[in-house]
């Protein structure tokens, strides 16, 4: 298999979600770059509710992040093809897909109830708009001792 930074055949990717009748209209759905993992949010959410953070993490990935109960995250398709990272403290916990190694979403050390999640991975919103996006002060969190 090879690695997701190596090209690969296009008919290994798994088409993106493609809205039908009987996808719920109340929700965003979203997906990591191949489209093997597929997510639901609801299509209420507070859009205010968006960060980026400066921590020795998120400061590399540099993605947008959306505020979003726990609860109300559904991972539609390819749960088992997320894999898992947490450092630190291990309290927060950051998802990405297996194949392309794109974070779909994670779960805050200072929220823990809440899941960040990557508005790029949502094609109906637009992206671009999301230019002053305020930064949580990430690098100032503590350490945990080694």
């Amino acid at each position: 298999m090879p690695h997701w930074w190596q090209k690969i055949d296009a008919d290994l990717f798994v088409s993106p979600i493609e809205r039908t009748n009987s996808m719920d209209k109340d929700r965003l759905y979203g997906n990591c770059h191949c489209g093997t993992v597929q997510f639901s949010i609801p299509r209420n959410i507070d859009m205010s509710a968006v960060r980026r953070c400066d921590c020795s993490l998120c400061k590399r990935r540099g993605a947008v992040m959306l505020a979003c109960p726990i609860e109300d995250v559904k991972i539609e398709a390819g749960a088992e093809h997320l894999v898992h990272y947490k450092w630190n403290t291990k309290v927060a916990t950051h998802h990405f897909c297996s194949k392309c190694g794109i974070m779909t979403h994670h779960q805050r050390r200072t929220t823990p109830e809440i899941f960040g999640i990557n508005i790029g991975c949502i094609d109906e919103i637009d992206y671009r708009s999301f230019q002053d996006v305020p930064m949580n002060n990430g690098v100032d969190l503590t350490l945990a001792e080694k």
